[in-house]
């Protein structure tokens, strides 16, 4: 027997490694003569940033530096920061890393503390998780007609989206912000996020639009007991090279902000009125083919025998797609506390996680906001509270299992003092993702010949009584015949017996 095989390629995405590589970074600080005392520290910070990282082999190396910031009220009772800067270099070694598609590296802080030794000196330490993940392309070789006389085939039509390319590529941005008629003494913080607009697809190239939105909080010069901030908005204007990339694919572009770093630039007569900036991104592209294919998921041979190879195979086709933007509210209660009014408020927003069935598709996760206040005594105090979040939509199909990473980022936050007991909080984000749903299928994957038994029945017509409604492939299978010349001899139009009593099975 002469069994001629068709194949094509069907890619899904899988995460092949992933681990946490922690790092301890830790700075002895000694303030410098013209800053105040320590009179007490109000807050410590630490900032991990990602500036480049390789991949060579079976080897990842990750550079970046962590930002060791101390906030503290002087003997004056002013505000005042002082910052020192660690480089690290950390590896991450896996046979993932060789047939990878992609790596995604983040950080995450997991402590930081800072303590006083004396009024001019001060320790820091922080521990820094470095999460460095593999995604693999899983290639599927899938059996879609076997061209050969004599073998019947059971088919089953889908369309499904097949992984197509994901790649990542970093790119920086950098501007100096001009601060009109003030002057920075001391760096607070310094917050960005990426926001993507336009993109267009150009042969293996993608073109990005959108913005950058730095937030820029300090102490001015001329009122050390404040704190303000600087909002400016750099434009997104990229071309970026990605090799695998078609036109005709689609699916999720995403752009991470992995540092922000930040200069007070003193003029000529030594003051701070500007501030350069520089941004590092690291934008992302998972990219899917739409497929329409026909599995076998059954056959057999009329005249001879055939052995079937079979795998249980999982099929993703998209569901879903989400490009929303949510505003959040909540209140916090600083009854117990006696707050005079907010210095600085910020937001950092956890992993966030995805529920979806009963008609409704729900993001959601927590929002840690921390709060430099100033309490009815003129005390500077720091609260951090945890808000919930849940952003819901509907959606129609929720009867199947599904695959979705969603991806949310804060592009504006505000905390308002409603009165002495109360703070509003509002936070806009931007909730992303794309839900696919997952098929689970047993297809067979290879047709061999196999050992012929010996037929018992050599009649021309065999007589079949159903004892109900049953599908003629099963009967054309057992009888080795096919299912057109049991329906053509028994005047039958659909797939089954219907209520037929009696069947005529002709030979084949």
């Amino acid at each position: 027997m002469d069994i001629s095989l068709e194949n094509t390629e069907y890619c899904s995405l899988k995460r092949t490694y992933e681990a946490t590589v922690e790092e301890s970074v830790e700075a002895e600080i000694s303030l410098p003569e013209y800053m105040p005392e320590i009179l007490r520290i109000v807050k410590s910070q630490a900032i991990p940033k990602i500036n480049s990282f390789t991949t060579v082999g079976e080897r990842v190396t990750v550079d970046g530096t962590c930002e060791l910031r101390m906030i503290y009220v002087g003997s004056d009772n002013c505000i005042y920061s002082f910052s020192q800067t660690r480089n690290f270099t950390r590896y991450c070694e896996n046979s993932a890393f060789l047939t990878a598609e992609d790596v995604k590296v983040k950080t995450t802080l997991n402590y930081v503390n800072c303590r006083a030794t004396n009024t001019k000196r001060a320790e820091i330490k922080a521990g820094v998780g470095i999460f460095v993940c593999a995604f693999g392309k899983i290639v599927e070789n899938i059996l879609l007609t076997g061209n050969s006389e004599g073998i019947e085939e059971k088919q089953m039509q889908i369309s499904a989206m097949s992984l197509g390319c994901k790649k990542s590529k970093m790119f920086a941005m950098s501007d100096t912000f001009n601060l009109e008629n003030d002057t920075a003494a001391f760096l607070i913080r310094a917050n960005a996020v990426s926001v993507l607009g336009e993109t267009r697809k150009i042969s293996n190239k993608v073109m990005l639009k959108g913005e950058t939105i730095v937030e820029i909080a300090y102490v001015p010069n001329e009122d050390k007991s404040v704190i303000r901030t600087a909002r400016r908005i750099l434009p997104i204007n990229q071309i970026l090279e990605f090799d695998g990339m078609e036109e005709h694919f689609t699916g999720d572009i995403t752009l991470d902000v992995t540092a922000v770093d930040v200069i007070i630039k003193n003029d000529s007569q030594g003051e701070g009125r500007s501030l350069d900036v520089a941004v590092s991104i690291n934008a992302g592209i998972t990219m899917w083919e739409q497929k329409d294919l026909f599995l076998i998921t059954d056959a057999y041979a009329i005249n001879g025998a055939i052995d079937l190879t079979y795998k249980k195979m999982k099929f993703y086709s998209a569901l879903d797609a989400i490009r929303d933007t949510y505003i959040f509210k909540d209140s916090i209660d600083v009854s117990k506390t006696g707050v005079d009014c907010i210095l600085d408020a910020f937001c950092e927003e956890s992993e966030p996680s995805l529920s979806f069935g009963d008609g409704v598709i729900a993001v959601f996760g927590s929002l840690k906001v921390t709060m430099l206040l100033k309490d009815t005594s003129g005390s500077v105090v720091t609260t951090e509270k945890m808000l919930d979040y849940r952003y819901e939509r509907k959606a129609e199909c929720t009867n199947q299992q599904t695959d979705c990473v969603p991806g949310v980022s804060v592009s504006s936050f505000e905390c308002i003092l409603r009165n002495k007991d109360q703070i509003d909080v509002k936070a806009e984000m931007q909730i992303n993702c794309s839900v696919f749903g997952e098929t689970e299928i047993d297809v067979v994957t290879d047709i061999t010949e196999g050992v012929m038994e010996e037929k018992t029945n050599n009649s021309a017509i065999t007589v079949y009584f159903p004892k109900h409604e049953e599908a003629l492939w099963n009967i054309a299978k057992r009888y080795n015949t096919t299912v057109e010349s049991i329906a053509l001899e028994n005047n039958l139009e659909g797939d089954t017996t219907g209520d037929i009593k009696m069947l005529f099975i002709p030979s084949a």
